[in-house]
């Protein structure tokens, strides 16, 4: 004997959301950084930075026996490193030349946003640490309040024929981050020729990073 039949029709499942049905995550619009007093920013936008170079040098020569040549090298030199860092990609630079406590301190930040590497897994910094390691660089792993970052610390001599006769060994701090839900990466590119100041600086340019925020 059979059971009764049953034509009922069951109600059918919601379909489970696909990876396409997911809406993907916003980039941050924007970053914010904050450096100490002191430390002059400018855009590098070749329509805005002669008149903020022009402004930043009468302001830090005001007061000395600077000549107009004197003013117009230095000017020449700023816009030079600001031609040269938004060749590669970079969206401001930091400058400081001042004397703390009669020490008379110079250093430099330039903010560049960079394209992940062709291959580069989304997100995913270990292809500039293995890079950065081969060539027996000191490269560590960190992480910022803005997320994981590479960490590259190194010196470089002056050149033989350096243009403007550099004589001082420069200390460098990269600090490379990737933008979250982006194909892009933000490099902080700290300097200073204060040798003996070096250890100290960096120290300020650790602090400089963990200031790092992404806006939405």
């Amino acid at each position: 004997m059979s059971g009764p039949s049953d034509n009922s029709t069951a109600p059918e499942a919601e379909p489970s959301p696909t990876p396409a049905s997911v809406p993907a995550l916003a980039p941050p619009s924007d970053y914010r950084l904050a450096v100490p007093e002191g430390w002059e920013r400018v855009v590098l936008d070749p329509g805005r930075w002669p008149h903020r170079i022009d402004k930043l040098v009468n302001r830090g020569l005001r007061g000395t026996r600077a000549t107009p040549q004197l003013k117009a090298a230095l000017a020449e030199r700023i816009r030079e490193q600001a031609e040269a860092a938004h060749a590669n990609g970079g969206v401001e630079m930091y400058l400081v030349n001042q004397v703390i406590g009669q020490v008379p301190v110079s250093a430099g930040l330039v903010v560049t946003l960079l394209r992940r590497p062709p291959g580069a897994a989304h997100g995913d910094l270990s292809d500039t640490a293995v890079s950065l390691a081969a060539r027996g660089a000191d490269v560590t792993t960190i992480g910022l309040p803005a997320g994981p970052a590479v960490r590259h610390r190194y010196r470089r001599g002056p050149a033989p024929d350096d243009p403007d006769g550099n004589r001082l060994t420069v200390t460098h701090l990269d600090v490379h981050l990737a933008v979250p839900n982006s194909d892009q990466r933000l490099l902080l590119s700290f300097s200073t020729p204060m040798e003996p100041l070096a250890d100290a600086l960096v120290t300020l340019f650790d602090s400089i990073a963990r200031t790092l925020q992404w806006m939405a």
